[in-house]
């Protein structure tokens, strides 16, 4: 159901605690390369330590290795992810809200509130986890593209829902009625190909001897 365009600014009702700001998100954008970024070298500097160290015949050190590789991959992605948005342009989600939900990030270590909208997952502060409505109801979100770092949010009224679920209902029957209308060229292709393959009659070579 849920598109992702470039942001238009189509929506300028906003009805919730956190107005458009473009700044502030790029703001966190620039917390999250200085904290990562120093994060993934040290920890890739700990990985091959611990790797030469395993290599050496202490085996205990693979544990430290895996460890450190891991929250390594995990930092760098992180911080790559910060610097590719740095460089994007905020895009716009229109859909339903599938879930939310708390738990203790291990990266940041509090506990992160999320939401999930068609298919992205984006961490947002407890005020705004609060406002939003529960699962099923539909929102508009401002975001980069990357991170989801979240510009800004509203809630859709019921008309601009109903709009946006006809438009993503529209979508499937295209695609549908576009594979039907390939499907039956094929079967006619196949049938004037059958038509031109000329099969001997047995029946009649028996008759003649």
């Amino acid at each position: 159901m849920g598109r992702a365009v470039v942001a238009e600014g189509r929506f300028q009702d906003w009805h919730s605690s956190q107005e458009p700001d473009e700044q502030r998100a790029r703001r966190s954008l620039l917390r999250s390369i200085a904290i990562w970024t120093p994060a993934f070298g040290l920890l890739t500097v700990g990985a091959v330590y611990m790797m030469v160290e395993a290599l050496n015949g202490n085996s205990g050190s693979w544990f430290g290795f895996s460890l450190f590789a891991l929250i390594g991959i995990l930092s760098g992605f992180s911080a790559l992810s910060a610097f590719r948005d740095w460089f994007s342009e905020p895009v716009e989600t229109t859909g339903r809200v599938g879930r939310k939900w708390r738990k203790f990030d291990l990266l940041i270590f509090f506990r992160a509130h999320y939401v999930l909208v068609s298919k992205r997952v984006f961490r947002v502060p407890r005020l705004i986890f609060e406002e939003m409505p529960e699962s099923g109801g539909w929102v508009y979100l401002l975001h980069f593209p990357h991170t989801n770092a979240l510009v800004a949010w509203r809630p859709l009224g019921e008309d601009e829902a109903l709009i946006a679920d006809g438009q993503g209902d529209r979508q499937e029957p295209e695609a549908d009625d576009a594979w039907e209308q390939r499907r039956r060229e094929r079967e006619a292709e196949a049938a004037q190909a059958r038509e031109r393959v000329e099969l001997p009659s047995f029946g009649d070579q028996r008759d003649d001897s």
